[in-house]
């Protein structure tokens, strides 16, 4: 008697797919083993009755697993496009107004007095003396300077002295650590924090925002604050 398809000719593989001797097995090809195995089977030895109805059962199975992950597909699209729009349409919400996200950048301005400066603001995890760093585009690392003993939480910081040896306004990045038991520098979460003068979009549908010279993805604001 011809074995059922069950155990003759399909194989799980780690993810739970069924796989054929073939590849990869669709209903399509399930109907068509089905049919070629009633097709040459032994005319004095039938496949047993049992084994035909496992083998629709299996097929009814698979049908309706193909057709359930067709569904979720196509919701995940859904649930994917839906989130950019609420995305993007709080991004127009936000142009003309000062913004808070994660991220590195600062812009250097100048003040009354012609000195190069800004405030960056980050999330002190632990204790301890801090250090702030600046860097360029290039990522060379331009001034730093010690911020003394820090407590926990989120606090404001002066670039101050760190901007001594950059002599152009402009955009950088930095980097807020702080000395941990052993010695160890440990980076701290830092944010960029600015005014939202325009709009743009990614390749993927998604809203960017401008802040001068900067570009901060909306999926990034954890705060509007004014």
């Amino acid at each position: 008697m011809t074995a059922p398809l069950t155990n003759s000719l399909l194989t799980p593989t780690r993810n739970g797919a069924t796989v054929g001797p073939g590849g990869a097995m669709g209903k399509n090809e399930f109907l068509k083993l089905l049919t070629t195995q009633l097709k040459y089977q032994d005319p004095l030895d039938p496949m047993d009755g049992k084994d035909m109805a496992a083998d629709l059962a299996q097929f009814s199975g698979l049908e309706q697993l193909l057709n359930i992950n067709e569904q979720l597909e196509a919701q995940q699209g859904q649930y994917t496009s839906l989130l950019t729009a609420m995305n993007n349409n709080v991004a127009l919400g936000t142009i003309g107004k000062t913004v808070m996200a994660t991220g590195d950048q600062v812009i250097l301005t100048r003040d009354a007095n012609g000195d190069l400066g800004a405030t960056v603001t980050a999330d002190i995890a632990t204790s301890g003396v801090a250090k702030l760093t600046l860097f360029d585009r290039s990522g060379k690392e331009v001034g730093s300077r010690t911020l003394g003993y820090v407590t926990g939480g989120r606090q404001e910081f002066d670039i101050g002295s760190a901007a001594a040896k950059v002599s152009t306004e402009g955009p950088l990045t930095y980097r807020i650590t702080v000395a941990d038991a052993s010695g160890k520098d440990v980076p701290q979460t830092t944010y960029t924090v600015g005014i939202v003068d325009g709009m743009s979009w990614g390749p993927d549908g998604s809203a960017r925002l401008t802040v001068g010279p900067l570009m901060i993805d909306v999926r990034s604001i954890i705060r509007i604050l004014a």
